[in-house]
């Protein structure tokens, strides 16, 4: 056997590790599937920075998972490579400062201090009984109620949260609050 194939193949010594590398051909298709889905992952993400989110944001997270799988493929193909490659220190400190900068970011978006003032806002309105939520459409509770089981909701009470009451007919909170918060038809 060529030890430089052997090599290529991620340093793998045994015979057998190398033919099922070779008979997933990984790099006939995880190249262009990173390629593909990077691409949809990277326009999705710009639109959704700029406050595009449905229905983009399914497909982002989607097809980032199949960009995470290919690109997992494609390291393990590539081993080798990789391990050279990272033990370059400017390369090891690219990596790890995109490292922190990201879990500062996801460490933000499960505390208050990453929300957004108008996400806190709504997240406050879902949160109340239609009897509060009521004064801010100019409405009664019991109109407020009545819209809600027009548009299809069960509503079992104004004392319910619009939390509530989006789970009980399980329906996304910001299904609800649209209608709530849109233009009232005359």
């Amino acid at each position: 056997m060529n030890h430089d194939v052997v090599t290529r193949c991620g340093g793998m010594q045994d015979r057998e590790s190398l033919l099922t590398m070779k008979n997933l051909n990984t790099r006939k298709w995880s190249t262009p599937l990173i390629i593909g889905s990077g691409l949809v992952v990277a326009v999705s993400g710009v639109l959704m920075f700029f406050g595009l989110h449905n229905p983009i944001q399914l497909a982002h997270e989607w097809v980032g998972m199949v960009f995470a799988i290919a690109i997992g493929l494609h390291v393990l193909h590539h081993w080798g490579g990789f391990k050279k490659y990272f033990a370059q220190p400017m390369a090891l400190s690219l990596v790890g400062s995109v490292a922190l900068v990201s879990s500062a970011f996801i460490f933000l978006s499960f505390t208050d201090a990453g929300a957004s003032p108008m996400m806190n806002i709504v997240m406050s309105i879902e949160s109340s009984p239609v009897d509060e939520v009521a004064p801010l459409l100019n409405e009664t509770p019991r109109s407020v109620v009545i819209r809600m089981e027009a548009a299809g909701f069960k509503v079992e009470g104004s004392a319910d949260t619009i939390l509530e009451i989006a789970n009980a007919n399980d329906r996304e909170p910001r299904a609800l609050m649209e209608l709530l918060f849109s233009q009232k038809s005359s």
